[in-house]
């Protein structure tokens, strides 16, 4: 196979506050659309709203930030 067959894909990964994936996601876009899908995933999964959030820059998760669980914390100093 020719590299003409190859996608990109991205890894979202939600991570508790122990270092423990609680849920990995493949999806080939990252968007404010894919980050809102991705955490109402993980929200539907865990059942309650975290009190923080910590993510790196991406601006996608500004949005779903904002528009899904706005009270929550969101801190973008990860390195």
């Amino acid at each position: 196979m020719g590299s003409r067959y190859r996608k990109w894909h991205y890894l979202w990964r939600a991570v508790d506050q122990d270092g423990e994936v609680v849920d990995v996601f493949l999806l080939a876009w990252r968007d404010g659309a894919a980050a809102k899908r991705f955490f109402k995933r993980v929200l539907r999964s865990h059942g309650n709203e975290p009190r923080k959030i910590v993510t790196d820059k991406l601006h996608s998760y500004g949005v779903a930030h904002r528009d899904l669980i706005p009270e929550a914390i969101h801190d973008t100093s990860f390195p």
